[in-house]
């Protein structure tokens, strides 16, 4: 029988159940999907949590945020001058978007001060954690034209 190993098709049926830091849980629906273990880039610890594995097992996989959004970083929090952005667009609690120079500037508006406006450039899910329930499915040896990526790198998820 078959192990998961380098440049083997490995097909699995998952589901993601996603906690953010503010306890939000998010569970999606079970999916099936193949990729060339080795060669579709997938999580670390869903890689590692594979190796070995045979058709028939099942495996539960805790992914940390460094794996996902990264972590929340408080110095990623910063203070602005107030006059530098659109009063309009400026409310406690939603995210702040406007081209500037050609690029985009987003960030999560804070809080809202005399002159001040405190704003958090992390990303929305940094923080937040997966688990992942893997039922391996089927392996085989891949063919030259499987090695491809096939498998979505991040879940969407609601911010």
């Amino acid at each position: 029988m078959e192990q998961v190993k380098e440049c083997m098709m490995v097909t699995i049926e998952y589901t993601i159940r996603t906690t953010s830091p503010r306890g939000e849980v998010n569970e999606l629906p079970a999916t099936t999907c193949s990729f060339v273990y080795g060669v579709d880039v997938q999580y670390p610890s869903v890689e590692s949590a594979l190796m070995n594995r045979r058709p028939g097992d099942r495996v539960q996989v805790f992914v940390p945020p460094e794996e996902l959004f990264g972590v929340y970083d408080e110095e990623l929090v910063r203070e602005l001058p107030r006059e530098d952005y659109k009063e309009e667009r400026l409310e406690v609690g939603r995210m702040y978007r406007e081209m500037k120079k050609k690029s985009l500037v987003q960030f999560l508006v804070k809080d809202i001060r005399d002159d001040v406006v405190v704003a958090d450039f992390n990303d929305p899910r940094a923080g937040t954690v997966a688990e992942f329930d893997i039922l391996v499915k089927e392996i085989r040896e891949a063919k030259k034209g499987e090695m491809n990526p096939s498998c979505a790198r991040v879940p969407e998820m609601s911010e």
